[in-house]
């Protein structure tokens, strides 16, 4: 399949493949588009992984053929930038020797358009989702973790996670939705651009303020945007 030419896209924005291992179908069919892309610069929007938890000195063999692609991808001159999600927010020391940029939110211009990348889960305001998300970071739960080590802390964290097949053939919230949607209204005063994912429902929209892209998923949808010279291209595969 050919390559996108950096002409033509200046940047690719990713997110939620929640990979699980060697055997998902996923994992290869996200490792062929990055090792077909041709652009300056990737954006990963969280929830590449069902679940990762970052120990130093500690590759998950699970996840070794996405890594690697990332490494290639980085080989060939292209920045990549990782918003973490909510099933891989502890990214651990690894992905900085990847050379990759980890931050909880990016604002930063492409194109001459003024961008803001975030995973999406700040929308959901719901007390069963804030509790859980205030519990799983804080430092328990990370001491926790550690005492398990690699190995048992993954095994917990895919029970915690759920079924990733499930969570992506599930329809998505429409409150989420809605609750996305009023998040980036926010975002918009001060930008021209909100990218998102979480939500698994991609599609383009264009609000008062400006545009807000929900990038879907690479479990059902396998949808990625493409930011060209021209504008905004949500594509598929």
């Amino acid at each position: 399949m050919p390559s996108v030419s950096v002409e033509s896209m200046l940047a690719a924005m990713i997110s939620d493949a929640h990979l699980q291992g060697l055997d998902d179908p996923n994992q290869h069919l996200l490792v062929e588009l990055l090792d077909r892309l041709n652009c300056p610069r990737v954006f990963l929007l969280g929830d590449l992984f069902h679940f990762w938890w970052g120990f130093p000195d500690v590759v998950y063999g699970d996840f070794v053929p996405v890594l690697a692609a990332l490494h290639r991808l980085r080989r060939r001159g292209t920045e990549i930038a990782y918003v973490p999600g909510n099933h891989d927010f502890e990214l651990g020391p690894f992905f900085e020797r990847l050379d990759v940029q980890v931050a909880s939110r990016l604002d930063l211009e492409v194109g001459g358009r003024r961008f803001v990348l975030l995973h999406g889960d700040e929308a959901d305001t719901s007390v069963a989702y804030r509790l859980t998300r205030q519990t799983l970071r804080g430092g328990a739960f990370s001491r926790l973790m550690r005492r398990l080590g690699p190995a048992r802390a993954q095994k917990l964290g895919h029970r915690l996670a759920g079924g990733s097949r499930d969570h992506g053939a599930a329809e998505p919230s429409e409150r989420l939705i809605q609750a996305q949607i009023q998040l980036a209204e926010r975002e918009l005063r001060s930008a021209d651009v909100v990218v998102m994912g979480h939500s698994h429902a991609p599609g383009v929209h264009h609000l008062e303020g400006g545009t807000y892209v929900n990038l879907g998923d690479f479990v059902r949808h396998h949808t990625w945007l493409a930011v060209t010279e021209t504008g905004l291209e949500l594509r598929q595969g």
